[in-house]
């Protein structure tokens, strides 16, 4: 009998649905929202492609080449991006190549999900990060339509993503396929964030339009919410349980706690990232990093081959894969497993515990106190006096680089 990746190694990466031949597999919420593959056992054929295809149950055989770190910073995309801009750059380079990009959207209902555009006009809907599993879908059957037609691809996603679009593809078309693999904290699923917007809109008694988990225009963790009054709100304190859960790492997936691309054998032509620490070492960076500075890790040798497009709608410049590995602790190791995560996720489900109540039980921020009172009044007004830019350089210099 068929028996795919148990829910704890399993990382959704679907790859397993988009091959079965007789589409006998699908993608099934377990009781903390997560997706697992369930087999049909009158559809299946016993064929085995799935678990030959499964990223979790066989290592993908690939070994990066000498890889080497830039940074990069976008000359159009920077303000309207997370970062640097990176993954506007390489969307953009495919797009004017006629080609397609596939990554993940937060959709006008606020659910995560990969889409594929195929105009510079449709790039803001996958700019951002989004701190919530996306849904791949039949995305990596739209990937191999394309690739068919000797069109040119960008995928974007997280590092298993990547991992199982390989997998499905069964090889990597490197003259046309360009995958861009996220360092990635781990993942909370779509359920935790539905609730998180539910009790968030039942304690403001509002209704929630749009979120978005950090500020575009500036180099920072700043998650903001908009309510159905058309403002924008910055939230703290129990209001930004979700975010602060993130951080903690006690509403992830359970592969996350053992993932097995949190290190240096990348999958994707290029690895992204906020460049935290650029500068701060021997080599000085003379760009301002108040609006964002991207990582770019070529993980195959690739970089040569779109250096020219790319010097035209980017700022690149190499620097040591030593300052680029430094604080990026998920290039090193996963994030370790709280206690907390035995819980927090049935809290955060639960619609009788309000988010004051869960944060309170999970030990995060949910309470004013004196300092934290003067820090957000400073911060206020650091803002409103439109000095965020001044303070994010300063405090970089200073060492402080998240």
């Amino acid at each position: 009998m068929i028996e795919l990746a148990s829910p704890k190694s399993c990382t959704a990466c679907q790859a397993c649905v988009n091959v079965c031949p007789k589409h006998s597999i699908s993608m099934n919420p377990d009781k903390e929202g997560f997706l697992q593959p369930v087999i049909n056992r009158e559809m299946c054929i016993e064929c085995g492609t799935c678990q030959r295809k499964c990223p979790a149950l066989n290592d993908l055989r690939f070994t990066p080449k000498e890889q080497r770190a830039y940074a990069m910073i976008s000359n159009q995309d920077r303000t309207l991006s997370s970062s640097g801009g990176a993954f506007s750059v390489f969307s953009r380079m495919i797009l004017n190549q006629g080609g397609i990009v596939f990554g993940a959207t937060l959709d006008k209902n606020l659910q995560c999900r990969h889409i594929g555009i195929e105009d510079v006009s449709d790039l803001f809907r996958l700019r951002g990060a989004k701190y919530v599993q996306s849904d791949v879908g039949s995305t990596f059957l739209e990937v191999k339509k394309n690739l068919l037609k000797n069109r040119k691809v960008l995928f974007s996603g997280t590092p298993c993503q990547v991992a199982g679009l390989y997998s499905y593809l069964g090889k990597r078309y490197d003259d046309l396929l360009v995958t861009l693999d996220l360092i990635c904290h781990g993942v909370p699923n779509q359920q935790t964030f539905n609730s998180y917007l539910n009790k968030l809109a039942s304690a403001k008694h509002k209704k929630v339009t749009d979120f978005q988990f950090r500020k575009m225009d500036s180099w920072s963790i700043i998650p903001s919410v908009k309510y159905n009054n058309g403002k924008w709100e910055r939230l703290d304190l129990w209001e930004n349980a979700y975010m602060d859960a993130f951080f903690k790492g006690i509403t992830f997936r359970e592969s996350c706690f053992n993932c097995k691309y949190c290190n240096l054998n990348r999958q994707g032509t290029f690895t992204i990232a906020d460049f935290w620490g650029v500068g701060g070492g021997a080599q000085p960076f003379k760009k301002n990093v108040a609006q964002g500075v991207s990582l770019v890790i070529d993980n195959q040798g690739k970089i040569s081959d779109y250096i020219d497009e790319i010097s035209q709608l980017a700022y690149i410049e190499e620097r040591p894969l030593s300052e680029a590995v430094e604080k990026q602790h998920n290039l090193k190791l996963p994030m370790q497993r709280c206690p907390e995560r035995d819980f927090a996720i049935r809290l955060m489900l639960d619609d009788d515990v309000s988010l004051f109540e869960f944060a309170k039980q999970c030990g995060l921020p949910h309470k004013k106190t004196i300092k934290h009172f003067f820090v957000r009044t400073v911060k206020n007004m650091i803002d409103r006096l439109g000095l965020y830019n001044l303070y994010k350089t300063v405090s970089y210099k200073m060492g402080k680089t998240s």
